[in-house]
């Protein structure tokens, strides 16, 4: 199975997709393409298999965001200006439940990674950040995000990831 991965079209099969999680699929079948090709709010990216290149296996969204500096730890920020730090956000990401445990998901969150290096070298920014549902945290904090302290009582975690960790990822 060779797996492709590209920005979301209008005429890829997207109801078939089934993470098991039902706002992430709500998310995908109704709102992804109208978000990205109308509101301009967030681009999603799909994961597709050759044998089938337009039946949507898995898939991320990608979005602009901002967040308070005082919400980091403050030996991430030392030095910074005393204003909101440019972020990219990991919307959203799932996998097929068909699909699950193959290494989509690295595959996935490694091609964020590069579209997110790709975006701060042309726009500047400074991480990505996520909302973890809370049986996740463990996996992203395996990519080495890191739960902003304060944001979540109860739901998701907010995880930021410095972007220079991964291109020193990268180089090393």
């Amino acid at each position: 199975m060779a797996i492709a991965i590209r920005r979301l079209e209008q005429n890829d099969d997207v109801a078939p997709f089934d993470c098991g999680d039902e706002p992430l699929n709500n998310y995908l079948e109704r709102h992804a393409w109208t978000n990205q090709e109308k509101s301009s709010i967030g681009v999603s990216y799909v994961a597709v298999d050759d044998t089938a290149p337009r039946t949507v296996i898995g898939y991320f969204t990608l979005a602009m965001a901002s967040v308070p500096r005082d919400a980091f730890p403050k030996k991430y920020v030392r030095g910074l200006p005393p204003y909101d730090l440019p972020l990219i956000l990991l919307a959203r990401l799932a996998v097929d439940r068909r699909f699950a445990g193959r290494g989509l998901g690295h595959a996935l969150i490694s091609e964020a990674f590069r579209i997110g290096l790709n975006a701060a070298a042309e726009v500047g920014c400074r991480a990505i950040v996520t909302d973890a549902y809370p049986d996740r945290i463990g996996w992203y904090a395996r990519y080495g995000f890191v739960p902003i302290e304060g944001t979540s009582d109860t739901g998701p975690q907010r995880m930021y990831l410095d972007l220079r960790t991964v291109r020193a990822a990268l180089r090393g």
